[in-house]
């Protein structure tokens, strides 16, 4: 499906449906909405009509050269859900993702019914969390096939679920036009991030995600090495010991492909603290 947002031909997967649920993919060569969430979109569509969406600059929606940064991301999200004249909606965000998730939550309180958030170093960076220098680095996307399998193989604990059908899609995405300009771009902004006051201020959520009245929860594997468990997720828990936190076993940064059953679950039980009719 496609539909415009401030100009920009965004592209998503319509599926299921009921409420409104709108899955919110990571960063990375080749990401997208389909990819990130090939194996737990039709679980949750048994329950909502699921919207994965493609972010601007990635997976098959517009990728305009523009300065991004973590904002430019929220606001076509938030855009988007305006778009469709959503009422109130659930997200569930992975990684960098769930960042932008969660902002939008905090932007927009009155829109959200839920939040679930899944292994992300940018959430836990933007309260001020640190990795200990545990955190595996992300290899750098260079163009090539073998250099997008190394990124993916970093991201999953079970590297038999990168079937060829899966990484030929990523590769086709991160071989777009553009794609490679906003992965550049974004990386720019996070050092910026670092160095610039007025951007750090945008992105920093520590203590607005305090008073966050909207119910959400974090899923973390147990084996994330670029979010490290040990460091981040447990600084996580730490800050928000309110808030449920679920350690799953067998999975690595992308719980969600790693282990989806168990990450419906989880979500569904998240979702059952959130269906109260919308306002």
């Amino acid at each position: 499906m496609r539909e415009t947002v401030y100009g920009v031909r965004t592209h998503y997967v319509d599926a299921g449906g009921g409420d409104p649920l709108v899955l919110v993919h990571g960063g990375g060569p080749g990401a997208s909405g389909a990819s990130g969430w090939a194996r737990l979109l039709p679980l949750l569509a048994r329950h909502f009509q699921v919207l994965a969406i493609d972010l601007i600059g990635s997976g098959h929606t517009d990728k305009p050269l523009v300065d991004y940064s973590f904002q430019t991301l929220v606001d076509h999200l938030a855009g988007f859900v305006d778009v469709l004249g959503l009422p109130r909606v659930r997200l569930v965000g992975n990684s960098q993702g769930a960042y932008v998730a969660m902002k939008y939550a905090l932007d927009h309180p009155a829109r959200v019914r839920g939040v679930g958030t899944i292994g992300t170093a940018t959430l836990a960076s933007a309260v001020g969390l640190l990795d200990d220098g545990r955190a595996v680095a992300l290899p750098r996307f260079d163009g090539s096939r073998a250099s997008l399998v190394a990124f993916l193989e970093t991201i999953v604990h079970d590297r038999a679920q990168l079937d060829d059908d899966l990484i030929e899609a990523r590769f086709a995405v991160a071989s777009l036009p553009g794609h490679r300009e906003m992965l550049d771009s974004l990386g720019r902004y996070r050092t910026v991030v670092t160095e610039d006051p007025d951007q750090r201020q945008v992105f920093e959520v520590r203590e607005r995600l305090a008073g966050l009245a909207v119910p959400w929860s974090m899923i973390w594997g147990a084996d994330d090495r670029t979010a490290p468990l040990g460091s981040l997720g447990t600084g996580m828990r730490q800050l928000h010991p309110e808030v449920p936190f679920h350690v799953v076993d067998g999975a690595g940064h992308q719980v969600q492909t790693d282990q989806p059953q168990r990450v419906h679950e989880l979500l569904m039980t998240l979702f059952e603290r959130s269906s109260a009719p919308a306002a």
